[in-house]
């Protein structure tokens, strides 16, 4: 009878395990993160000898498996009930961080009030194949052309040093960085604008800055840059309606009476002319040209997918009031989205490439656009994760 028992059980669970697996794909929690689901792997036998295959299979199954949604919560609860408070600092839940490469770590967050924030692990060799990406890309532009890196540290290191300590220094290693970046890339220090200001620089649930952080780092680029910073006190601050963000989703369970984020943004299409086009490039040499009626801001939208409806893999936008300005295409995160509403404004056209998807050739659109400068701008969790390292050569390859 219990050698029954175990058979039923154990066929049950295959039975369910196949269900979930065959279902259709939970298309919703990825979008909800913000990027692309992961697709089937090349399998060869470089890729089965290199692990790629696998690496990219897993990933692979755990983005087009039914209810992934639903496993994810149910997962990040069992993992929050681990959860513990150290004497003095705020609890910490594990949990784990991808950042739409198909590559997932184990991370943890730390909840201080209402506020949730991602803590900080670095990893000094991926911290260095991340400078060495940085560098093949400046060895590849033509004469003339300018390179900047900016780097944003998060919510967690501007803490009191009591919460901040608990994580490695985020200082630390966007100075490592810096020191190994070529002659040829001007490091933006964006560090020191954000330590130096306060008020509702990041989301309280999201792992994002908000549009006011996002103009430290506009501030901070247009000094690197040589350029002026048009003021805030142009544009009118308007906000929608509250929200829960991303870090939120994970850490719920660990939450009694968790506070809304307020979407707060700078008008800045109201007084402003822009053209904004969205492209794909695809590996076969074609291209898709798409989101001609689209604006720097999603009104549709009430959480980060506000700027720009999200990331794309590539955005052009130009400012018919600068006709003149200069061309500076931008490769980055979706930490990007929220600062080039402030950068065209100071710019003729802003390009946006997000290696994550873009599957083109930096040196063409460099080309294409005569571009005058290039800037890397990330946020520093970028540096602990191997295929972001990888996807940034790859737009050279």
């Amino acid at each position: 009878m219990r050698k029954y028992i175990i058979t039923v059980l154990f066929v049950l669970l295959l039975a369910g395990a196949a269900g979930v697996f065959f279902s259709p794909a939970d298309t919703a929690s990825i979008e909800a993160e913000n990027r692309e689901p992961a697709a089937m792997p090349e399998l060869n036998s470089d890729t089965v000898v290199s692990g790629e295959f696998a690496s990219g299979f897993d990933s692979y199954v755990n983005d087009n498996i039914g209810l992934r949604g639903r496993l994810m919560e149910l997962s990040d609860t069992i993992r929050s009930c681990f959860g513990f408070t150290p004497q003095l600092v705020g609890k910490v839940i594990s949990t784990t961080s991808d950042i739409g490469t198909g590559e997932t770590l184990d991370s943890s967050l730390m909840l201080i009030d209402s506020k949730i924030m991602e803590m900080f692990s670095d990893k000094p060799e991926v911290e260095s194949s991340y400078a060495e990406a940085l560098n093949n890309i400046a060895d590849t532009l033509p004469e003339g052309v300018d390179m900047y890196s900016m780097l944003v540290p998060t919510q967690l290191e501007f803490e009191e040093p009591l919460y901040s300590n608990a994580q490695d220094s985020q200082k630390e290693c966007i100075d490592s960085i810096n020191e190994q970046l070529s002659g040829r890339i001007k490091p933006v220090d964006v560090y020191s604008k954000l330590g130096e200001e306060s008020g509702y620089l990041y989301f309280k649930t999201d792992h994002h800055w908000t549009m006011d952080g996002a103009y430290c780092g506009y501030e901070a680029f247009m000094e690197s840059a040589g350029g002026e910073a048009v003021s805030k006190d142009d544009f009118e601050r308007r906000e929608k309606d509250d929200f829960y963000g991303t870090l939120y989703l994970k850490a719920r369970a660990q939450l009694d009476d968790p506070e809304m984020d307020t979407l707060a943004y700078y008008d800045v299409e109201e007084n402003g002319d822009f053209d904004i086009v969205m492209r794909a490039e695809y590996e076969d040499g074609s291209s898709l040209e798409y989101g001609e009626n689209s604006g720097v801001f999603n009104y549709e939208k009430d959480d980060y997918l506000f700027f720009f409806g999200g990331d794309q893999p590539l955005i052009e936008i130009t400012n018919n009031d600068l006709p003149d300005g200069k061309t500076v295409i931008v490769i980055k995160d979706s930490y990007a989205n929220a600062l080039v509403p402030w950068l065209i404004n100071s710019y003729g056209r802003v390009v946006m490439i997000d290696p994550r998807s873009f599957e083109g050739s930096l040196s063409e659109e460099i080309e294409r656009y005569d571009a005058d400068e290039v800037a890397v701008v990330n946020y520093v969790f970028t540096t602990t994760f191997t295929d972001y390292c990888g996807l940034l050569n790859g737009l050279i390859d």
